[in-house]
């Protein structure tokens, strides 16, 4: 195995930071950035702006100029080795005189893969997996999206020690504290719709937007309504019904306030209707190819919580717990049983943090781990 340096980590991080600058702006492209070094000193980095524009190693390469001739460039993700919108990144980096190319994660996507392999028989100096897991970090969307075909669903929810997502009166403020609340807001950033199921708007009349970060673009709203009970009055329909999007059932459409709410502005969403329950992905897989959707935040309830785990379509799942213990008689995170402890749904442990008193956790599914472990 390579061996990784304290230079590695250091600009690698500095890579990384310049990738999260365009988090959720470039999908259906993957977030990367890049950093020119040249003894020792940052000569330019870059990021990949959004779809279409360039991708960041030629950002970065293009402000270094000269400069990059015997440089190393760090960057999370493999370089592109095929012509999409852009030219071939190893192109361009073996053009400009690079020595050494030193990356966060290989590509999972087969179309663009094998820029190692072109870089090396360029004669390049070729590094893999630094910061490989924070690397995958930022592409985890984009491998669900190329995989599955359908937008990618991160299920955040803050609890208490025991589990409990509010009080016996639905009260869930706060549970967490400030600093988490914070990091939401910039885990909405990083997504392209928040989304809750109707019980969460009929109790919260929540706005589901950015707040405390700058954002070019809210993210949409989007509601799982099964019977239309949204109320016209509702924030989301009174401010935001042209980012709103309810998914409800078919049959739902035929109804009078289905007319009402499309006069307003709102998105309906029919899928259909399995046994009383909504096909989830159905509705996931709409979202990406209608309207352009990649990445969604579910933050609940625990209804929705359920019938998103119990269909397997959690791809990461987001635990902030509180130092706190909430009695039997509050809202768990999941309204629901496999029944035994063989019947579980099990995923794999990804990062954890502290954010003061709270602890982060985070889960990626099995199968975007198998994804992880082999790139």
């Amino acid at each position: 195995m390579e061996r990784i340096t304290l230079e590695d980590i250091r600009f690698m991080n500095l890579a990384i930071r310049e990738a999260y600058r365009a988090k959720g702006r470039t999908l259906p492209n993957p977030a990367v950035g890049a950093v020119v070094v040249k003894n020792g000193k940052v000569v330019a980095t870059g990021y990949h702006e959004r779809a279409g524009l360039p991708h960041a190693e030629a950002v970065a390469l293009e402000k270094a100029g000269e400069e990059a001739k015997g440089a190393t460039l760090y960057v999370t993700l493999e370089p592109c080795n095929h012509y999409g919108r852009t030219p071939p990144c190893t192109e361009r980096i073996i053009k400009a005189g690079v020595k050494e190319v030193v990356i966060g994660v290989r590509d999972p996507n087969p179309v663009a893969a094998g820029g190692v392999e072109r870089l090396k028989s360029a004669g390049i100096k070729v590094k893999t997996g630094v910061l490989k897991k924070r690397c995958f970090e930022l592409i985890e969307d984009f491998v669900v999206n190329t995989l599955k075909k359908r937008a990618f669903l991160n299920l955040k929810l803050a609890m208490t020690l025991n589990g409990k997502i509010a009080d016996r009166n639905g009260n869930s403020k706060w549970i967490t504290g400030e600093a988490s609340r914070r990091f939401v807001q910039k885990l909405r950033s990083w997504h392209n719709a928040v989304m809750v199921g109707i019980g969460t708007v009929l109790k919260d009349n929540p706005k589901l937007t950015v707040r405390d970060f700058p954002v070019e673009k809210q993210p949409y709203a989007v509601v799982v309504d099964r019977e239309l009970k949204i109320p016209t009055n509702c924030f989301l329909v009174k401010e935001r019904a042209e980012e709103l999007i309810v998914i409800t059932a078919q049959e739902s459409l035929f109804s009078y306030k289905a007319g009402i709410l499309k006069d307003l502005g709102v998105k309906l969403l029919p899928v259909f209707d399995l046994g009383g329950k909504l096909d989830l992905k159905e509705a996931l897989t709409a979202l990406k190819e209608e309207f352009g959707i990649y990445s969604v935040l579910c933050e609940g309830g625990a209804l929705l919580a359920w019938s998103l785990l119990s269909k397997n379509l959690v791809d990461k799942l987001t635990l902030f717990y509180a130092p706190k213990i909430l009695g039997e008689d509050g809202i768990p995170a999941f309204k629901g049983s496999f029944g035994s402890i063989e019947k579980a749904f099990r995923l794999e442990p990804f990062r954890e943090l502290k954010f003061r008193d709270d602890t982060y956790l985070s889960f990626h599914s099995r199968e975007l781990h198998e994804v992880e472990r082999k790139v």
